[in-house]
């Protein structure tokens, strides 16, 4: 009998883009402030972990990059 042997591949974790209540995606910081656009082409797509300061805001929320 052979024995099949599976290799652990690295999961990738998921990105999330963080919107605002305006609908807006956060593009990055500017001047140590959060940045946001209205062209979700810049919007930059963080880990969850990189999400807590940004969701502190009021109507804040994350969307995951795989529905976008």
């Amino acid at each position: 009998m052979r024995t099949i042997r599976k290799r652990n591949k690295p999961v990738q974790e998921e990105t999330y883009v963080v919107v605002n209540r305006d609908g807006q995606a956060f593009i990055g910081l500017l001047g140590g402030y959060p940045a946001y656009s209205d062209d979700w082409s810049q919007a930059k797509p963080l880990f969850i972990d990189n999400t807590e300061m940004l969701l502190r805001d009021r109507g804040t929320e994350l969307i995951n990059t795989k529905e976008l």
